[in-house]
């Protein structure tokens, strides 16, 4: 009964899902392509015995690839994501090698006809993804559900334990769920998980290896450059502000923006004008920074090189709760000091790890971010310290994406 009153609220909530799609198409015109998949409806042909795969967006298409990579060698995948950067970084790192799609909306008329067009034999939903009418209908048809590289943190786990006879009922559903964590493994059996069904297996994002090698020739590097990487809305005056107090100690000193969301760039451009500052907008790494003071970056898949040269990097995404913060292993990876801020609830347990190393700096507020960027700055024997503990805290948790393959192996053979 209750799964049927969520299904009516999600038909009733249609008019305004596709309201806020539209709204989106207008600073990204890839969120209306291939509409109908929203729907359920497809124009690939028909196929069986797939594995489908879900990773909702941009984060979760990259730290799921090597795991995704490991089923292809001997399986048909299907790969769906919900968002226009997971839509096009998918199909960058795949090719041809398996089909992307949108994700249909979680009403049980879509999902079923998703299952009827494409009918696989697993479903795989990449870390917080619990979709009642998704895990139901695979549920029902014996699909095996599996949660990879599970996490529910504080927050989540307090939304769920309102609606707890609900949501246990979703989760025991699952064949298999892979958690990245005992604080993990503890919430979920906390919403009444069956102990049999749940494994801590680590993170696969510690297991990405840095694949874009860094050509001198991409820089003009007569300066050095602090990196913010993965900024969402309103970050981006608090960055630039610490910018141009710092450019009173370091006059020659740079400033790289990656929003993480390139649509973004307009309105970072106004931010820029407004204060008179020289810039560039760029799509690859072969920027002048001797022209410029600051360079917006309006592509993904370039943060690999700007880690490995930046003076210090700020993980954005952090500044503010409503975002939870975004992958801190890829600077440490690619041995880039990092900043974050105080809401991390997307990767707790992941920045305890470096915390506790004293890999990385974490503000209390937002206004600390001049002050260290500062203090980096000004240290390298600190920013060294920092590199080497952060790429130990890497080395010694990796692993996970192949653990996580051999669970899902086992139980789809």
């Amino acid at each position: 009964m209750r799964l049927f009153f969520y299904n009516c609220i999600i038909l009733i909530l249609l008019p305004i899902l596709i309201i806020r799609l539209v709204i989106k198409s207008l600073k990204d015109k890839d969120y209306l392509k291939n509409f109908s998949n929203r729907l359920g409806l497809y124009s690939e042909k028909s196929y069986s015995n797939v594995i489908w795969f879900h990773a909702v967006s941009l984060g979760e298409v990259i730290s799921s690839q090597i795991i995704v990579k490991e089923l292809l060698e001997d399986n048909k995948v299907i790969l769906s994501v919900s968002t226009a950067t997971g839509l096009r970084e998918a199909k960058k790192i795949y090719g041809q090698k398996l089909f992307v799609v949108y994700a249909p909306w979680d009403s049980i008329i879509f999902i079923n006809s998703f299952l009827n067009k494409f009918r696989p034999k697993a479903l795989i939903l990449f870390e917080t993804e619990i979709w009642p009418s998704m895990i139901h209908a695979c549920w029902k048809n014996k699909i095996p559900v599996i949660l990879s590289n599970a996490r529910l943190s504080e927050s989540s786990y307090k939304k769920y334990n309102l609606v707890k006879l609900f949501i246990n009922k979703t989760l025991n559903k699952f064949s298999l769920i892979l958690a990245q964590s005992y604080e993990h493994v503890t919430r979920f059996k906390a919403l009444g998980v069956n102990d049999n069904i749940i494994f801590k297996v680590g993170s696969s994002k510690f297991d990405l290896e840095s694949n874009n090698k860094f050509e001198s020739q991409d820089f003009i590097l007569s300066h050095d450059f602090i990196l913010a990487a993965s900024t969402h809305k309103g970050e981006d005056e608090l960055i630039i502000s610490s910018y141009l107090k710092l450019k009173e100690e370091f006059k020659d000193l740079k400033l790289v923006i990656v929003p993480r969301h390139p649509e973004r760039t307009n309105s970072i451009e106004e931010i820029l004008k407004d204060h008179k500052i020289n810039f560039k907008m760029s799509s690859d790494c072969k920027f002048n920074l001797n022209k410029n003071d600051v360079v917006i970056i309006n592509a993904t898949g370039l943060l690999v090189n700007l880690y490995k040269k930046a003076k210090v990097s700020f993980i954005g995404g952090s500044l503010f709760s409503k975002y939870g913060g975004h992958n801190i292993i890829e600077p440490a990876s690619n041995k880039s000091p990092f900043i974050v801020g105080p809401h991390m609830k997307n990767f707790e347990d992941i920045l305890n790890l470096f915390l506790k190393r004293n890999a990385c700096i974490q503000l209390q507020k937002s206004s600390q971010l001049y002050d260290a960027y500062k203090k980096l700055l000004n240290n390298d024997e600190l920013r060294a310290h920092m590199i080497d503990n952060a790429f130990k805290v890497v080395s010694e948790n990796k692993g996970s994406s192949n653990e996580q393959y051999e669970y899902i192996k086992h139980l789809i053979d």
